[in-house]
């Protein structure tokens, strides 16, 4: 390598004057730097995973997006068929379904004296408020939910389609998945609201002496999912954030060879949207090249990662999508029988 091979390409400055749209400014972030250049790279891979209709596109949520604003744009990629399969914290689809029951998050401050929030029932996620004894409903309503389905053994997927199916608030990420026929995993579902609800329906029923009735199946999630993964010509993963989402999606290609299917190849695109650090060794900073020595990335496989807050990232390259592709088109449509994938329609 010469010198004048790595002096070909000057920045070119940002003129906003040129710009008019989401996809104009991160078309010319593409040859800025630092993290707008980031930005413009993840928006070309996501285009590019989008587009290529042998792709089943995942997509993983983690940390606040819910209390932090961004329901309606999950809602959005999943009217516009740019996500497949998603996979949730169990407290994002809480407070989706917070949302979905008529109450609200608050515009609060990060500088307040938190022993009295405490006093009145609020509960701080950062800058934003909750009223806690609207948690209590929820978890209330859930159960009461669960114990109007037939008692049995259900996969975190059958148990949210249902609750969708129970939602009828348009904006609601479940009820658009319930709609779109997206399956929706939750492999840490106990930890949320959720999970507390399915929790006091069966210490209620356990303690009449009744058949405690609703079961969530986290092995049969895996065993789901995998079926998706092994059915997919190829797959592409969204990471918004990072913790047990990302790891669930990462794991496919390491479960299916386990599993003794030894020819499934990792994700051939992928995009990240963090704040964390790889250097600490933690999972939600993991990079890609990292997730290659796995096997859960492809060698030769399109990737972005760009460090920024994800109410800021997610929706400007998703904005940027949508404005630049009126006319897209894409469909997925899963069989399940039971536990049993038949088939994924294009």
């Amino acid at each position: 390598m010469k010198k004048k091979d790595l002096l070909k390409h000057p920045i070119q400055h940002l003129d906003l004057n040129n710009v008019n749209g989401l996809d104009q400014l991160l078309r010319g972030f593409e040859a800025t730097s630092y993290q707008s250049r980031n930005l413009a790279k993840s928006r070309i891979v996501l285009e590019n995973m989008l587009k290529d209709e042998n792709t089943t596109v995942f997509l993983g949520i983690a940390g606040a997006i819910v209390p932090g604003g961004l329901r309606k744009v999950i809602r959005d990629m999943i009217k516009n068929h740019m996500v497949d399969v998603l996979v949730s914290t169990g407290a994002n689809l809480t407070h989706d379904f917070i949302e979905s029951m008529g109450f609200h998050h608050y515009i609060g401050s990060a500088h307040v004296d938190d022993a009295v929030l405490e006093e009145f029932k609020i509960d701080r996620i950062y800058d934003t408020y909750v009223d806690n004894q609207e948690f209590e409903t929820v978890e209330l309503t859930i159960s009461k939910l669960a114990s109007e389905l037939e008692p049995g053994i259900y996969s975190s997927r059958e148990f949210l389609a249902y609750l969708g199916s129970k939602i009828k608030d348009p904006n609601s990420i479940l009820r658009a998945a319930y709609e779109e026929g997206v399956p929706v995993f939750c492999p840490a579902l106990c930890d949320s609201a959720i999970g507390i609800g399915l929790t006091h329906l069966y210490s209620q029923r356990d303690m009449n002496g009744q058949n405690p009735g609703v079961f969530i199946d986290q092995i049969r999630d895996n065993y789901e999912i995998a079926q998706i993964k092994l059915k997919s010509e190829a797959t592409g993963a969204i990471y918004v954030g990072g913790g047990v989402p990302k790891n669930y999606i990462q794991q496919l290609e390491p479960l299916l060879d386990t599993m003794g299917y030894k020819q499934v190849d990792g994700h051939k695109y992928a995009v990240q949207i963090t704040t964390d650090d790889p250097k600490w060794g933690g999972l939600s900073g993991c990079t890609f090249e990292e997730a290659q020595s796995w096997g859960k990335i492809t060698k030769d496989a399109q990737m972005a990662t760009v460090y920024i807050d994800s109410t800021i990232g997610l929706p400007l390259i998703v904005g940027a999508f949508i404005q630049s592709n009126k006319d897209f088109v894409r469909n997925r449509n899963f069989s399940w029988v039971g536990n049993k994938l038949e088939r994924i329609e294009k």
